[in-house]
């Protein structure tokens, strides 16, 4: 939990569209774990893992901008798996996480300073499919691996919720007029050595087009591709100091069948306007988009439980429909001060900021952190005095 002042000032749509300074007591991720695993013998296990998110602040299923979190609406919110395997690798069944984890490349966020502005711009933009998994078949490297422990390969099978919203993702489920043939798959490559360590994720995401309900004459349904990809190195220059720098380029491409008016979310100005009359005079593909970015991550230990945090991103301009959209880049800074009071239990105070530029909407979206919806060109600012303890 936290006590933090959350603003979102200077958007483009004038002052009448910001979200002035607000104090807020708010909930930094929460969630309660209930886990159970059986020795099978020789070196053989199977158990159960599920990883529940609350909110304190509120006893709802609301976040700070009172909309719904989806991690905290039902058991196993945030994670759920069944296992089977050993020390050196496991297969895991159920909704898990993927891509978002970045381990020791970047120790700020939910479990250190309640929130992680460099994270929000790079899951930012175009997206990438999903950030945990549902109806996912994982292979998990264990401590076995050694230089390659907690590395994964992953697919799964697309649910009707994700997509951001496009018609055709069925993927299980049995609809008129379409197939079953939505999924996505990926995998996390780490590696660690002494002082360094290095990472190396991928994501992609398809869904075939499909005809709509209704037959011949009837509107059309997108197809959908997403791919997204990102490295990253660190070194630890003493053993609980790290310094490290991640690059991320993620891409998406939506097909139409003639007649659909779905407009690129992503295009914006004359881009949109011109998204708009391509979509009316019923040609075939539209919404495609690209965007990239990097962050550098400080994370220096002072001596007597004290830890600095520091980060940067950038954001570069998207390209819709093979255009450069000007001003849809953004900047973003996280500083803040950790005090390790036991093991289990730290002090922290942070500042993060989103600099957007006049065609941008990145915000604080992660843990439903965010006081507001995005305000387009608008400038992120919180100030958090929080505590959080492991039990």
């Amino acid at each position: 939990m936290d006590v933090s002042t959350y603003q979102a000032t200077g958007s483009t749509a004038g002052e009448a569209s910001d979200l002035k300074n607000r104090v807020r007591i708010a909930d930094t991720s929460s969630r309660i774990t209930f886990a159970a695993q059986e020795d099978l013998g020789s070196g053989a296990k199977a158990g159960v893992y599920c990883e529940t998110g609350i909110n304190i602040d509120t006893a709802s299923t609301t976040g700070q901008a009172d909309t719904n979190n989806a991690n905290t609406a039902t058991f196993c919110s945030r994670e759920g798996r069944m296992y089977y395997g050993n020390n050196d690798v496991e297969l895991r069944l159920g909704r898990q996480n993927v891509w978002w984890t970045q381990g020791a490349l970047n120790e700020v966020g939910s479990t250190y300073l309640g929130s992680d502005s460099a994270t929000n711009l790079e899951n930012g933009a175009v997206g990438v499919y999903t950030v945990r998994g549902e109806n996912q078949a994982k292979l998990f490297a264990g401590q076995g691996m050694g230089a390659f422990a907690g590395s994964e390969l992953y697919t799964g099978v697309m649910g009707a919720s994700g997509n951001a919203g496009l018609t055709n993702n069925q993927g299980e489920a049995a609809t008129t007029g379409q197939g079953a043939k939505a999924k996505y798959f990926g995998g996390k490559l780490l590696y660690t050595a002494g002082q360094y360590v290095a990472m190396w994720d991928y994501q992609n995401s398809t869904s075939a087009a499909a005809v709509a309900a209704g037959g011949a004459g009837s509107v059309g349904l997108n197809s959908f591709n997403r791919k997204a990809s990102k490295v990253g190195v660190g070194f630890k220059y003493t053993p609980d100091s790290m310094v490290s720098l991640q690059y991320w380029a993620k891409s998406r491409t939506d097909m139409t069948t003639a007649g659909a008016t779905y407009v690129s979310m992503f295009s914006t100005g004359a881009a949109a306007a011109a998204a708009a009359a391509a979509a009316a005079a019923a040609v075939t593909s539209a919404g495609n988009a690209k965007d990239s970015g990097y962050a550098l991550v400080v994370k220096h230990d002072l001596g007597a439980g004290l830890t600095l945090h520091g980060q940067y991103a950038k954001a570069n301009n998207i390209t819709a429909s093979g255009v450069t959209q000007d001003d849809t880049g953004a900047k973003a800074y996280t500083l803040g001060l950790t005090k390790a009071v036991s093991k289990r239990t730290h002090f922290y105070t942070a500042y993060h900021v989103i600099n957007n530029q006049a065609n941008a909407a990145y915000n604080m979206t992660g843990g439903n952190y965010a006081s507001g919806t995005s305000r387009t060109g608008a400038d992120i600012k919180q100030v958090a005095f929080g505590m959080i303890h492991n039990f």
